[in-house]
């Protein structure tokens, strides 16, 4: 298959409309529809719905990850043999695509920026997905890489342990006690809980050990700041990592929040999973995350 014509399919997924892709590319509408024309031609399938955002069919869904990879083997073969372009300057930028959960990015993940902040040849693509999710764009050919809770590796790649990330379920003292029965226990179903997302399971999980499955109300907070302060100012309970705990909460010496007792710690195994079919760029994120890994978590 024609590289011009992949990089073109993937430019188009990525960006969400064909004239944006283009520009990218620096090449003419027409141009670009011919290739994405010439590429579903030659596989015999419509690869792309012609809607915004473009989004990949079935057929190219199955296409995607190997023409990430197909990019990736043929961008580092240009930088490695010190390919150079119209301009004396020119070398070709890696692009590598990661999916990370929130918290992660935005805690021990910040290492590997930092790291990458020194890396001129490559660009990084991040996209933030619950850990319990970040696989799934693994396997679809989103990313090329990913933080995941899942040890099994996606066909056509490999996993690796990275270290345990716990989360403390927390809550305002004054939101507990205004949910107190005259027995003085917490009515568990009656209290507000946070959820970063509608496919975050973590608190929904927790409660069903006490016997809740469903909530009077749930906050949904898509910010891992934002949520973090909404448990803060009592909107909900909540479930935060170690490393974002406010000073003085475990050791219960915190003015208002507090640990909630009747539920436990979760301890949620990460690992990092990517391309079987590596290459230098991606062997460095690797190291880097490793590193990060190594130092932020348990």
């Amino acid at each position: 298959m024609n590289t011009d014509h992949l990089r073109a399919f993937v430019m188009a997924v990525d960006e969400g409309t064909f004239e944006s892709a283009a520009a990218i590319l620096r090449i003419s509408g027409s141009a670009f529809s011919q290739r994405i024309k010439a590429l579903e031609k030659e596989v015999g399938q419509v690869l792309l719905t012609r809607t915004i955002p473009v989004t990949p069919t079935e057929a190219g869904q199955q296409l995607l990850r190997i023409a990430r990879q197909t990019i990736l083997l043929e961008d580092e073969a240009r930088r490695s043999l010190g390919f150079r372009g119209s301009s004396v300057n020119f070398r070709p930028t890696i692009t590598l695509s990661v999916a990370v959960n929130a918290d992660t990015l935005a805690t021990w993940f910040l290492r590997v920026l930092r790291e990458a902040a020194t890396w001129d040849d490559v660009e990084l693509h991040l996209h933030t997905e619950d850990q319990e999710h970040t696989h799934e764009l693994l396997r679809n050919g989103t990313v090329g890489a990913a933080v995941t809770e899942h040890p099994t590796p996606v066909s056509g790649c490999q996993a690796e342990a990275l270290g345990t990330m716990r989360y403390w379920p927390v809550a305002s003292a004054e939101l507990l006690d205004r949910h107190r029965g005259e027995d003085g226990k917490v009515q568990w179903a009656r209290v507000p809980q946070i959820d970063y997302s509608v496919r975050d399971s973590t608190q929904r999980t927790a409660l069903a050990a006490l016997g809740v499955t469903t909530p009077a109300i749930t906050h949904l907070v898509p910010s891992v700041q934002a949520y973090n302060a909404a448990v803060g100012y009592g909107l909900g309970w909540g479930m935060i990592p170690d490393s974002m705990l406010p000073a003085g909460v475990k050791e219960g010496r915190h003015r208002d929040l507090q640990i909630i007792e009747e539920i436990r710690p979760d301890d949620v195994e990460l690992h990092w999973q990517h391309w079987s079919t590596t290459t230098p760029a991606l062997d460095r994120l690797t190291e880097a995350v490793q590193r990060a890994a190594a130092r932020g978590l348990g």
